[in-house]
Formats: C-alpha cells, structure tokens, sequence
C-alpha cells in the first residue's frame, strides 16, 4: 500500500486564514469556507486579481498560521504503526505571482510540516524525500503514477478527472463537510475519520 496525499486543504486547513484576511480587506462581511469565499471576491471589481492576492499572502507570509486539518494526524500515526508509505503530492509553485514578500511557498509549507511532526521519527516519521511539490497539474498527475500510489487523497475533482490520472489507483475526493462535487465514479468523504476507516478499517 502506498498512499498519497494533497497537500493545500487536504492536509493544512486555511479556512480561517482566507477569512480573516478577506474581512480586514473588506472583500467579505462575515467568515466562511475558503470556495465561499473565492465566489464571492470573484464577483467583485478585479476579482480575480484580488482572489491572486489573498492565496499569495494565505500560502506565503500566513502559512505558519495553517490548521492541520481534523482527522490527519490520527490518519498519519495510524499510517506509522502499520509501517505503509505515505508521500504529499502537491501542484504548488515555488513563489506565488501577486505574492510581493516573495514567499518560497514550497520551503514555507515544508517548515510548516516540519513544525508539525511530519519528519521527525518521534512524529509521523514521512521522511522529506517523499514530499514532491509540482509546477502544474499535469505533473502532478504524472508524480502520483510515477510514485505507484495505491490510493489518493484530494480535495479537486479536477485531479481525479484528468485523462493521465492512473485508472488503478483508488480515489478520495475529500470536501471537509462542505458541498463537493462528487459522483457515482467519484464519492465524496466530509471528514478524514471516514477516509482512516476506508483504507485502514476500524481503529
């Protein structure tokens, strides 16, 4: 068994980052999930240039500030004790455009990880080889075929549904108990205790 993971909203959880920010910009009146938010600023004048701007400064200078999402980290020990290799796949670019602080995202998130236990025989004991970072999506895809996944888990059906993406590994759209755009070919699972109980039975 060899499982993959996303990494942005599938392992680290920014919902009250993009919220936090959005309303101090005054882009939105209230707190929400991150998809809520980005439709809203989107319809705003330059939307999407301002939509650019918050990912910058949530996945940049705010990224210590990032939640592990609920359900990971039992998700990760319980991966540990089994001795099954785990690898975060992520399409993530090393700086971010509107991002003027020019944030190495990729060092940032890793910092992040490691700050949480992800390397460290004591935590959940990935080692950093198995963390790849992507230009695009498309290689991102052809990474998680490369790396003879089993299994996968993300948070875009856009992955899944990729024409490259590997028929025979299985696939985990996970939508963190909101609204997913999920499928007969494609089921949706709202909480990471679900997935655990899936690809790992009852604990």
């Amino acid at each position: 068994m060899k499982i993959g993971i996303d990494f942005d909203n599938t392992i680290a959880g920014y919902d009250h980052l993009f919220s936090e920010i959005a309303i101090r910009q005054s882009w939105v009146e209230r707190p929400a999930a991150k998809n809520a938010i980005r439709d809203t600023i989107r319809r705003l004048d330059g939307g999407e240039l301002k939509w650019q701007r918050l990912q910058a400064e949530v996945y940049g200078p705010c990224m210590d500030r990032a939640e592990m999402i609920a359900g990971v980290g039992d998700f990760l020990s319980r991966c540990k004790e089994r001795g099954i290799s785990v690898f975060v796949v992520s399409h993530k670019t090393r700086y971010a455009k509107r991002d003027s602080s020019k944030t190495d995202l990729r060092e940032a998130a890793k910092r992040w990880m490691d700050g949480h236990g992800f390397f460290d025989t004591r935590g959940f004991a990935i080692p950093e080889t198995n963390v790849y970072f992507e230009s695009t999506r498309e290689e991102k895809v052809a990474r998680i075929a490369a790396l003879d996944c089993t299994h996968f888990v993300d948070d875009l059906a856009e992955v899944f549904r990729d024409a490259a993406f590997p028929a025979n590994v299985k696939k985990y759209l996970f939508t963190n108990a909101r609204p997913g755009d999920a499928s007969a070919d494609l089921p949706a699972y709202t909480t990471w205790d679900e997935i655990s109980r899936d690809i790992l039975g009852a604990s």
